[in-house]
């Protein structure tokens, strides 16, 4: 089987994540055409409409997992505000709170998204706390926006909030204070994440990283002037798409791992582990031992004897006249 040929036990994630995102934003547009909801339906199509196309070549695929997650929210925040601006009266009034609230939370999967990219994995284990602190973030603001209407006015949603909560004003004034201010971090997250992962990278990881820097940074400035200019992160979100369809090129059209797995599927090392192949794909990319360790925590007595195993069995003698890291990389490579 090559890598462009799954088998049908594969098809299914990427074949139902596609057809869930499909129906949630064909449903919103049978509602009618709103020009200021239009980037949800972008955004949930783009991230959905890529992973599956990158679950379709590399199953179980850690990076388009989240972006499928990050697509069927979007989805689901574009049906609902589809729903609420066309609705009559107050019939409608739970399609236009679920057309809000969920707002925090795909801008922190996006986020962890960015961070984890190209392979699903945080940087280091300082990295992944900064994710964790920044769905708790997310998850606060969503709270907020979840039992008070403090958000409807930027959505363009004007039908009553399902709960009577007290205490709205205060609610409101936290809420100008906090959460575009958390919107607009997020996105600067993404840059210095990239960035960060960049400055360690080498080869194809760098040029991997170079591209996707580039579409973030794009998104990035668009969501500050637009926060600056208009007060709303609306003008960021419809420049978001570039990201996931950056991204999506990259993982599969530009990715070393695209060697690799065409290597494996010839039959070309298939004495490694499961484990064994995750180090060697590290090594390809030019990480240290220590690097290898924090990329998928694990602590670097653990990573040492499984570079000493892939060696052996890639039958590299210890010998302080060549450099076996190199050596194995094309064993890989040249298999």
């Amino acid at each position: 089987m090559s890598i462009n040929e799954p088998q049908a036990r594969d098809l299914l994630v990427p074949l139902l994540l596609l057809g869930a995102v499909v129906s949630l934003v064909s449903a919103g547009l049978a509602q009618g055409f709103w020009l200021a909801n239009v980037h949800n339906g972008l955004l949930a199509l783009a991230f959905g409409g890529v992973a599956a196309w990158t679950l379709l070549l590399r199953p179980n695929h850690r990076e388009a997992l989240l972006f499928g997650a990050a697509g069927v929210l979007e989805g689901v925040l574009f049906l609902g505000r589809q729903v609420a601006h066309q609705a009559v009266g107050d019939t409608d009034t739970w399609w236009g709170w679920i057309g809000v609230w969920p707002l925090a939370l795909v801008l922190a999967v996006i986020t962890w998204a960015v961070l984890c990219f190209p392979e699903g994995r945080f940087l280091s284990a300082r990295w992944r706390w900064l994710g964790i602190a920044i769905m708790t973030i997310a998850f606060c603001c969503s709270l907020l926006s979840a039992l008070w209407p403090v958000e409807y006015a930027a959505a363009g949603i004007d039908l009553p909030h399902p709960f009577r909560v007290g205490g709205l004003g205060a609610a409101r004034d936290i809420w100008n204070v906090t959460a575009h201010t958390a919107y607009a971090l997020f996105q600067v997250a993404w840059v210095v994440g990239v960035t960060a992962r960049w400055r360690r990278a080498n080869g194809v990881l760098r040029d991997q990283l170079a591209l996707l820097g580039a579409a973030v940074g794009l998104t990035t400035v668009a969501l500050l002037v637009g926060l600056m200019v208009w007060h709303s992160p609306r003008l960021g979100l419809v420049m978001t798409p570039l990201v996931p369809v950056a991204a999506g090129w990259i993982m599969i059209r530009l990715s070393l791992t695209r060697v690799i797995e065409k290597t494996r599927a010839s039959g070309g090392l298939a004495g490694l582990s499961p484990r064994e192949n995750d180090v060697l794909d590290l090594i390809a990319q030019g990480l240290s031992n220590k690097a290898i360790s924090e990329q998928l925590h694990l602590s670097i007595k653990t990573v040492e004897p499984v570079v000493s195993s892939i060696f052996t069995k890639l039958q590299l003698p210890a010998d302080a006249t060549i450099n076996r890291r190199v050596l194995a990389v094309l064993a890989l490579l040249g298999d």
